[in-house]
């Protein structure tokens, strides 16, 4: 009798459990239809795009700024959509600087790639070498490294810097520095005064100090504090720029 009685309760037991476990998967399965309902399908419904690591998506997903760099400031105008044969364009404005015409490799439109925290449009980008047209590389954030306040001059900067001279605002860094072991040289635009580089930055070296120790045909020397600072003309083709060299050393003509 105490055998059946207690084989009698463990049946109604299992039966209660199995009762509990229905109403516990269907509160489960409610639950996931309601998350599913709300939040949208989690199943990817098309295929995934490997996007190659480029300065532009590196700086995106590190939030970093490469160690040697070029920055250029401005307000953005007269983008250009990409084409099937020509990469996207835009201007870079600022004041007392001739408008940067600059060129996007990045597939989607200008205003993606290049979106603006600022009601007035102010942005700070990273620039790589390119032809004819330097190459916007990355949006620099506030408060990071070659972000340049708006309202400040030059709204341009590059790491490293040349020692003892600022550029003038009406020139940029197009480029990031090749830093060589006797050499470092940065690649400068001047806009309308791309021709006469020596008459914009050798007023700003003369400005800042610098004494001119040799002029040459197209080429100036200059020295300030035991350093030298040499500066070429652009010879106008595609794509070269006038640009400034610092020696890791004083020679001649300075010498």
């Amino acid at each position: 009798m105490h055998d059946r009685r207690a084989i009698s309760r463990r049946v109604r037991q299992g039966r209660r459990l199995s009762l509990a476990s229905r109403l516990t998967g269907l509160a489960v399965a409610t639950a996931l239809a309601v998350a599913a309902t709300t939040c949208g399908p989690t199943v990817s419904t098309g295929p995934i795009l490997t996007v190659q690591p480029t300065a532009a998506h590196t700086a995106a997903a590190t939030f970093s700024v490469p160690a040697i760099f070029a920055s250029v400031c401005g307000t953005m105008s007269d983008g250009v959509a990409r084409t099937t044969s020509t990469n996207a364009t835009f201007l870079l404005n600022a004041p007392g600087r001739s408008p940067l015409k600059i060129a996007s490799t990045e597939p989607g439109p200008i205003d993606v790639m290049v979106p603006s925290g600022r009601a007035s449009g102010y942005v700070c980008l990273l620039l790589e070498a390119g032809v004819p047209l330097p190459i916007f590389a990355g949006l620099i954030g506030l408060g990071m490294r070659g972000f340049i306040p708006e309202g400040t001059f030059p709204a341009t900067t590059a790491q490293p810097s040349p020692t003892g001279f600022v550029l003038p605002q009406a020139c940029a860094f197009v480029a990031p520095p090749v830093v060589g072991t006797d050499t470092t040289v940065w690649a400068v635009e001047c806009g309308a005064k791309l021709s006469d580089a020596r008459g914009t930055l050798g007023s700003a070296l003369t400005q800042q100090g610098w004494t001119s120790c040799g002029v040459g045909l197209g080429t100036m020397s200059a020295k300030k504090n035991g350093v030298m600072l040499g500066l070429q003309e652009s010879t106008l083709a595609s794509g070269d720029y006038p640009r400034l060299t610092q020696f890791a050393r004083v020679i001649s003509p300075c010498s």
